[in-house]
């Protein structure tokens, strides 16, 4: 969305307003507040707002979560309702809670599709167990409904910054869903078309990150990891990504991977008690670092609140250890060190649409042996970072997902392009 320019800046407490140029009418709130607040010397206030447009999607896909309840019922067909329950509390799980996130999330997929009938919006349902990527290509607005998760599994199937997506939680009081709308949205789905409508709406160009592989063996087959635990629809995503009836010796040996990260990339072990071995240079760098850690993880401005952040934040224990050494004399209190805490874990948050990767190598090892690599910190920032496995048994993981091997020799360049941002519609809280 563009701004309403000079009107915005003389009215920077209205910054949200909008005009509905698709009945080339203005809104009578909005019309009250132009009334009221109208920039002096410049009575015609249409040449501030000429490119002002609403935003009614005529084709939706909806993304919606896969909850557990729903794979343990396809996964036991033959079992009823009271069978399954019994199983699934054999097993430890809490039947009452499942139960509650599933009808939570059936709940808002129901008053969704009512709100698209209603406005005559033709919708197609997807969820993991049914990808396919030709949907992606045929609507003109991607709805995932569920938490980030679901969020990260549509966004792998977008392959361009022109198709906007926007998430709607559907279970806020167990999930925080950082990436979909704040929670009132989901008590009342009918703002958010009638919002899109009158343009009360910004668009957020979330940075995305471009991965390229070199070296001959980077045609192996990808895998899900959630195939680690349930089998579901991994085929549907990989379907035109398979290799099997090629001469893998005449293949390319670089190859540039389909799918963007959005919150990050891990490269490591995929046994985590290993060791991973690395050699790694950042943006221009002509000689490798060699690092020994459990891995390495660069992150986008949107993954800083994600696992970015759970490896750096600093604890209230860490804090009171370090304090102590530098003033064994003085008691500190507890609102001292929740104040140094969070000053320090929220600077660890950068934006979504910065043009800049953060690298974090995870428990890095120094020792006399394996020093500090010179010029090389545990965390910093690049804009490209090159990273060559010296791993036996490695995998290159995208958004926690989709993981690719990521053995010895195999080299990544990982890079951040203006054209790979994800378009993400956002709505004021």
């Amino acid at each position: 969305m563009r701004s309403l320019g000079y009107l915005r800046r003389s009215i920077p407490s209205y910054r949200h307003l909008r005009i509905n140029h698709s009945q080339n009418f203005i809104d009578p709130d909005t019309m009250q507040l132009l009334q009221t607040h109208s920039a002096p010397g410049h009575k015609n206030l249409r040449i501030f707002t000429r490119n002002e447009s609403s935003f009614v999607p005529r084709k939706v896909l909806i993304v919606t979560k896969l909850s557990r309840y729903h794979f343990e019922k396809m996964q036991k067909p033959e079992l009823n309702e009271n069978q399954l329950k019994l199983r699934l509390m054999e097993r430890g799980y809490d039947y009452n809670a499942m139960i509650a996130s599933h009808m939570a999330t059936k709940a808002v997929e129901s008053q969704v599709t009512e709100v698209l009938r209603q406005m005559n919006v033709e919708y197609k349902i997807v969820n993991r167990t049914n990808l396919d990527q030709s949907l992606f290509t045929w609507a003109d607005l991607i709805l995932p409904i569920g938490g980030d998760g679901t969020f990260l599994l549509a966004s792998n199937l977008i392959f361009n910054n022109n198709k906007p997506i926007m998430g709607i939680n559907s279970y806020p009081d167990k999930s925080e869903g950082y990436l979909m709308l704040s929670a009132k949205y989901t008590r009342n789905i009918p703002e958010i078309f009638k919002m899109l409508k009158i343009g009360h709406y910004d668009t957020l160009m979330r940075r995305r990150i471009r991965i390229t592989l070199m070296g001959k063996e980077i045609w192996a087959e990808p895998f899900h990891l959630h195939e680690k635990g349930r089998i579901v629809g991994a085929d549907k995503v990989f379907a035109e990504w398979k290799f099997e009836n090629y001469d893998r010796n005449k293949l390319p040996q670089e190859r540039r991977l389909p799918w963007l990260a959005l919150n990050e990339v891990f490269m490591g072990e995929t046994l985590s008690a290993r060791t991973s071995s690395l050699l790694v240079k950042l943006d221009e760098e002509e000689k490798y670092h060699k690092v020994k850690g459990s891995g390495l993880c660069v992150s986008t401005g949107t993954g800083s609140t994600s696992w970015y952040r759970s490896m750096h934040s600093l604890s209230h224990q860490t804090v009171r250890e370090i304090l102590k050494l530098a003033d064994s004399g003085r008691q500190f209190n507890n609102d001292e060190v929740d104040k140094i805490c969070t000053t320090f874990n929220s600077g660890l948050r950068f934006d979504a649409e910065d043009l800049k990767l953060c690298y974090s190598i995870r428990d890095m090892i120094v020792t006399n042996a394996v020093p500090i690599p010179k010029l090389m910190h545990p965390r910093g920032f690049c804009a490209k970072i090159t990273v060559r496995s010296q791993c036996n048994d490695a995998s290159l993981v995208i958004d926690g997902g989709i993981a690719i091997p990521f053995d010895y020799g195999t080299i990544a360049k990982v890079e951040i392009f203006p054209e790979d941002s994800l378009q993400t519609i956002t709505l004021s809280d």
